[in-house]
């Protein structure tokens, strides 16, 4: 089982991520000959809180996603009407483009509603029950194992 550990931030539970198209789309593009966008790096923060990860507007923007249809989300604020999309989701180990990487190629998220002060992504249960994480408050660190 493989483990990547970070430190708690200011922020919370803060991960460096990639974004980029699924796993689905980048063989259709890659059989028709056609380029693939390269995967956006994005400040994330875990969110167990939130039962479906939720990205920055911006995110999509960059690789040219279109919306896969809209959903209602129940947001501190109230209910909210969200547009979907599908996409591959990487977590990084801290400070390093090397060693394991927590990857699925396939996740739906939703459009953010509001612009985070510190993070361009929410990472909510639809990813974090694909792994087990530990978090160690009185050392201030927590750990991703898959």
């Amino acid at each position: 089982m493989a483990k990547l550990a970070y430190t708690v931030s200011q922020a919370g539970l803060e991960v460096p991520a990639l974004i980029g198209v699924d796993g689905q789309m980048t063989t259709a593009l890659v059989a028709a000959g056609r380029p693939v966008p390269p995967p956006v790096m994005v400040r994330a923060l875990l969110d167990s809180g939130s039962s479906v990860t939720a990205i920055a507007p911006w995110v999509f923007q960059r690789l040219n996603l279109s919306s896969r249809g809209r959903a209602s989300t129940l947001t501190a604020a109230g209910q909210v009407g969200t547009n979907l999309f599908h996409v591959s989701l990487t977590i990084l180990p801290l400070g390093q483009l090397i060693g394991p990487t927590f990857t699925l190629p396939a996740v739906w998220a939703s459009e953010l509603s509001v612009v985070l002060p510190d993070a361009d992504v929410l990472i909510g249960l639809n990813v974090l029950l694909e792994c087990k994480l530990l978090l160690d408050g009185p050392a201030r660190a927590f750990f991703l194992e898959f």
